[in-house]
């Protein structure tokens, strides 16, 4: 019994030590894990080392940073491949992206952030490419709007409140009272815009992703300049309905139909 708590308490503080990884910190020095996990320089090295024997952790010799391995990519590329979702989005997402020109997304919440599962970009808005596994805040996301809208009271406001509700520019809505209303306009039209939340100057357009049980499992959306954004929402209004439709489309297939 020992042994095996011993062995489940090694596999908690490897996975500790890989959580400590993310766009913010891709390469990190042994003191920089420790200063984050608060354990002793001699169990991260150990840790860092089986790590690096099994292939998910990498060193630079150089410097002395460590950063993800293959095996991590491996082991996103088998989840991807198990995901029914993303084989059903992936190419409503391409041809969406290169009929209309924008940058298409899927995302899956987590806790109170999306993470990026799929992002397409045509060749004329390659600066809008968002890589795989990167996370936005639930609460001020177009997708994550998306998703939250359709969730049970109780459940956005446990996510709101457990959320670092801060401003990412001038424009984000930070205050529960007006999140709490945006999230209600998006239940009234079956879509979320986002412009000018998380980076001034671009905008997003997205819709819910729902199961069979009419649970939102996802969200994709379509980002774009402010300027073509607003353009959407003046007057082109074959695209909006087009984001809508993939994502009924999507949600067909796992099972939703409208009442």
């Amino acid at each position: 019994m020992t042994r095996q708590k011993d062995e489940k308490n090694n596999i908690n503080k490897g996975l500790l030590i890989l959580s400590t990884f993310d766009e913010t910190s891709p390469m990190q020095r042994t003191t920089d894990i420790v200063a984050k996990l608060g354990m002793n320089m001699s169990t991260v090295s150990r840790h860092l080392n089986n790590l690096l024997d099994l292939g998910f952790l990498e060193r630079d010799d150089a410097t002395g940073q460590y950063f993800v391995g293959l095996e991590v990519i491996s082991l996103a590329g088998a989840a991807l491949h198990n995901s029914v979702l993303y084989r059903y989005a992936y190419p409503e997402l391409q041809k969406l992206s290169f009929q209309y020109e924008v940058h298409s997304h899927m995302s899956v919440p987590q806790d109170t952030d999306i993470i990026h599962v799929i992002s397409v970009s045509c060749e004329k808005n390659m600066e809008l490419l968002i890589p795989m596994g990167h996370r936005h805040p639930m609460y001020c996301s177009a997708m994550g709007r998306a998703i939250l809208a359709f969730r049970p009271e109780d459940e956005i406001q446990r996510i709101l409140k457990k959320s670092d509700l801060k401003r990412y520019t001038s424009e984000t809505k930070t205050g529960v009272p007006e999140i709490m209303q945006s999230l209600k306009i998006v239940r009234e039209l079956g879509y979320s815009i986002v412009v000018d939340e998380l980076d001034m100057g671009v905008g997003s357009i997205a819709a819910p992703i729902l199961n069979r049980h009419r649970k939102p499992v996802g969200a994709i959306s379509i980002s774009a300049s402010r300027r073509r954004i607003e353009e959407v929402i003046s007057g082109d209004r074959a695209l909006l309905k087009n984001v809508i439709a993939v994502a009924g489309r999507i949600s067909a297939k796992l099972g939703y139909f409208p009442k």
